[in-house]
This record gives C-alpha cells, sequence and structure tokens, in this order.
C-alpha cells in the first residue's frame, strides 16, 4: 500500500510537508526580488515567526514533516546523495563544485542547495561574469505546493515553469522517489525530466475536487499541453467517468494559479474571488471528461461552480473581501481566497483578510486566532467548522498564502462518499 493518497482537498489531513523560511529569503534586494519571483523583500524575523505559528497550528492536527529534513534523511544513502548531486549540479552547469559537494555531509548538503553555493571567482571569466551563486538559493521553497503534487496514490513532479525554482521540484522527487514515509504508486508525470517549455505545471493550478474530479488553472505556470498529457495518463486507471476543470486565468501577477482565485473549504463551501470566478470579468472554464473507454467530450460551462454543480456537486461561493470590489481586490492580492483545509470545514488563512474572514463566519465558520491555537486556548479538533488566522501580512508579500505553503500528502477519504469523492 503507498505511503501517500490525496483525492480531495478537504479530507482530514494525516500528512503534510512543509518548509521553515531560512537565510535563502535574505538574498534578495529590491533590484532582485522580481528575479526570484517575489513582489518585494521579506523580513526573515518576521516570517520566521509567522510561518511557526502555521506550523504549530499544523502540529496540533496532522502529521507534519519539514522538507530540509525528509532530504537530509535520504541524502544518507550514498547512491541517492551522488545523483542528487550530480542533478543539481548538471542542471546548474557547476560541474566544478562536485568535488567539494561529495564532501559534505548530508545535512550540510541540504544546507547548501537550498541556501546557495557561491560561484567560485577564480578564473577572470568567473571574476567578470557577474554570477553571484554556483548554485543558486531557494527563496520560493517555503512554498512547498508548487513543487510535487500527490494525486490518488501517485505523484507529479512539478514541472518549474522559472529556472529559479527548478531546484525545488528536484528535492522533491529525490524526497518521493527514496523517503520510505512517502512510497508511491510511481510518478503520473515527471517534471525535472519530461518538462520543457511548453510543458509546465505547478501544484498551486491543481485542486483535487475529487478523486474523478480535479479543477486545473491554465496559467503563466501551467500549460494546456500539461493537463493533456495528465489525462492521457490518468485515463489508464479509471473505471468510471473522470473530469477536468481548466480554468484559464489572466496572465497577471496576482492569479499566478488556480489557487490565488478558488479553493475548497467544505464539502460544498469554497471561498472565490468574485470578478473572476462568478462575476461579469468570469473566466472561461473548459469541462473535460474522459471515459474508461478512451473517449474525451470537451465544452466550455458559464463557470466553475455551474460546471462543479452539473456533475452532482453543488458548491456555495464565499466571497472574498465581501461585497465591496475595493476590499475585494485588497484581499485576492493579499492570498485572500488561498485557504488550506485539514479537516472538512476546518480550515486555515492569513488573519490579515478580515474582510474574508467575517463572510466565513457569515457562512458558519467560527474565527479563531493562531495565538489562540498555538497556547492550547483552543482545540480546534474538537470544533465543528472554524477557520484560523494565520498572523501572514508579511508572509503575503512573498505572493503566496497558506495552501501555497502547505504539500499534503496523505488525507482520510470523505467518511460516507462514493463516486467522485
Amino acid at each position: 500500500m503507498p505511503n501517500v493518497r490525496i483525492c480531495s482537498e478537504i479530507g482530514q489531513l494525516e500528512k503534510v510537508i512543509v518548509h521553515s523560511p531560512g537565510r535563502e529569503i535574505e538574498v534578495m534586494t529590491p533590484k532582485t526580488a522580481g528575479e526570484v519571483l517575489y513582489n518585494d523583500i521579506l523580513t526573515l524575523p518576521v516570517v520566521a515567526q509567522d510561518h511557526e505559528g502555521l506550523t504549530e497550528t499544523l502540529k496540533r492536527v496532522t502529521k507534519v514533516f519539514e522538507v530540509t529534513d525528509l532530504l537530509t534523511d535520504v541524502l544518507q544513502n550514498e547512491e541517492v546523495r551522488l545523483n542528487f548531486i550530480h542533478t543539481i549540479l548538471t542542471f546548474d552547469d557547476a560541474m566544478e563544485l562536485e568535488p567539494m559537494l561529495r564532501e559534505m555531509r548530508p545535512a550540510e548538503l541540504t544546507k547548501a542547495v537550498v541556501e546557495g553555493v557561491r560561484e567560485p571567482k577564480n578564473t577572470l571569466e568567473r571574476y567578470l561574469s557577474g554570477r553571484t551563486y554556483a548554485i543558486p538559493p531557494l527563496p520560493n521553497l517555503y512554498f512547498m505546493r508548487d513543487s510535487a503534487i500527490v494525486f490518488r496514490g501517485k505523484v507529479i513532479t512539478g514541472s518549474m515553469a522559472n529556472k529559479v525554482r527548478a531546484g525545488e521540484a528536484i528535492i522533491a522527487k529525490t524526497i518521493f522517489g527514496h523517503h520510505p514515509e512517502f512510497k508511491s504508486e510511481g510518478f503520473i508525470f515527471d517534471g525535472t525530466k519530461e518538462g520543457n517549455k511548453s510543458v509546465t505545471i505547478e501544484g498551486g493550478d491543481f485542486l483535487a475536487i475529487g478523486r474523478n474530479v480535479v479543477a486545473a488553472g491554465v496559467s503563466e505556470r501551467t500549460t494546456p499541453r500539461s493537463l493533456d498529457i495528465f489525462l492521457s495518463r490518468i485515463r489508464q486507471s479509471i473505471t468510471e467517468p473522470f473530469h477536468l476543470f481548466a480554468v484559464v486565468l489572466p496572465r497577471e501577477r496576482a492569479t499566478i494559479h488556480l489557487d490565488m482565485v478558488f479553493t475548497m473549504v467544505d464539502l460544498n463551501q469554497c471561498v472565490v474571488y468574485e470578478p473572476y470566478i462568478i462575476g461579469k470579468e468570469r473566466l472561461p472554464v473548459i469541462h473535460m471528461t474522459v471515459t474508461p473507454d478512451s473517449r474525451t467530450r470537451m465544452e466550455e460551462v458559464p463557470d466553475l461552480i455551474q460546471g462543479l454543480s452539473d456533475i452532482g456537486i453543488p458548491v456555495d461561493p464565499i466571497i472574498c473581501g465581501g461585497s465591496k470590489r475595493v476590499d475585494q481586490e485588497r484581499e485576492q492580492w493579499l492570498s485572500g481566497t488561498n485557504f488550506f483545509a485539514f479537516a472538512p470545514g476546518k480550515i486555515l488563512g492569513y488573519a490579515c483578510n478580515y474582510h474574508t474572514l467575517r463572510e466565513l463566519e457569515r457562512a458558519g465558520f467560527q474565527a479563531v486566532p493562531v495565538a489562540d491555537v498555538v497556547s492550547d486556548k483552543v482545540d480546534i479538533n474538537v470544533m465543528d467548522k472554524v477557520v484560523v488566522g494565520i498572523e501572514g501580512a508579511e508572509l503575503a508579500r512573498g505572493g503566496g498564502g497558506v495552501r501555497c505553503m502547505t504539500m499534503p500528502v496523505q488525507r482520510k477519504p470523505l467518511d460516507g462518499k462514493t463516486g467522485i469523492f
């Protein structure tokens, strides 16, 4: 049996991988932030403290793994370590560093790959190149969601749209390929080998609505061809119709992934950025149905909510930012739709999006500040419907939310649900 399985966005969480941000985010300057996909530079002590609130909350509801610990674990194996070094150095065109990296212990090697290794200025060409790092640091690593996707019992290794994030996918592949805690049924797609400019896919664009239903963003990070490949692979294992809703996102900084405009928060509730999901500017949605006999049907539907309803998943939208457009735009920019469910109706998001939290309260959720959770003032495990407000105004400046910062790898099936769930 595999040790990983995800068939929904909201099933009881059993395992999740995170990365606590470290010195790798301090390499950014105002001039270079854009090069590593950031809106602005971040203050590490604040980011680290706020991220700790997230991880401490998760530890109270599930089993939490730190990605650097997992990588260090698998690098204890000499063959894995040497293959990992070769892959990283080949990608970064830095094979001259191989003797140095071979001498490093696993924890030291992990630290070097995450925080970067400076370019040795031992030749005139290197001295004048302007290149600071031979192995660039990974400041986006704490956005764990994108580098790998678990769906059913298999894994999709991210084919990252930007080269600066490719190291994250190599790390993810090494862990899922060798760590016994994350044994899978195999890879649906290995983005570290199969990806190219026309085939990119990232986890922020992949939402498992049910075991036979996926909502996916067609975005600047995920291409249509990658979703075609996914469907061609998944059809080999289906015994009933499989549905994929492809949402065509605008190429805007605030909508890099589908989870920046839509996330599931309960069996029949979702949080949406109204203008793009159900409003006048609603995005094109293509419903693709694949059957076990390999037939494919494709049609455009009015919107994602209607498309899901048509196949028996009625969902009530909760509006990010509330009723005022200015609040919607401001809170969507601060990842106001980007919620992460650790159980049906139990979610985490940023406390700074207070208009959105108010809408969630109107929809039956009890808002709890993260401080009350980590101090054990409240036990969110015994609560019915709850939204935990994570302190994240500084984290949000990195361009992502709580869903972005979590890689779920195992959830319980939704009790009493069959068919699409």
